[in-house]
């Protein structure tokens, strides 16, 4: 049990949906803090003392998610921009909870990256008897 149910429903959708990563959940909200502002992706590691690869992943998925735009490239600077403002309302949610139970938040990623585990698991399984079915209708 994560008490996920004490959260609003658009937070546990965005996070579930979006974030994947601790290195998402920081970047987005110091992006978020920071809007009008552009990062780079070695300074976005900087200020959250995070190797860069594992930012520049964290931004791909953020970006693919409509959370982050890339606004320059040669470095590359990326922005807090969500695709719709039903994003924006629940990333502001989500700021707002994560300051004030950290530990809910914390627990609930866990909670979806053990789903997400299992999903891949399950998908793997069963992919493994669809490859042997074939291998039985040749002959």
């Amino acid at each position: 049990m994560t008490g996920a149910d004490d959260l609003p429903a658009d937070v546990c959708a965005l996070l579930h949906e979006h974030i994947e990563s601790y290195e998402q959940l920081e970047t987005l909200l110091l992006l978020r803090r920071e809007r009008y502002e552009e990062w780079t992706g070695q300074g976005l590691a900087d200020r959250l003392r995070v190797q860069a690869d594992l930012i520049g992943t964290a931004l791909a998925g953020l970006e693919a998610s409509g959370l982050v735009q890339v606004l320059a490239t040669a470095p590359a600077r990326y922005a807090y921009r969500p695709a719709s403002a039903g994003l924006d309302a629940a990333v502001s949610r989500l700021e707002r909870e994560y300051a004030e139970r950290s530990i809910l938040i914390i627990q609930l990623m866990s909670a979806n990256a053990i789903e997400r585990l299992r999903t891949a698991a399950l998908h793997t399984f069963a992919d493994a008897f669809v490859l042997n079915r074939k291998g039985d209708d040749r002959g």
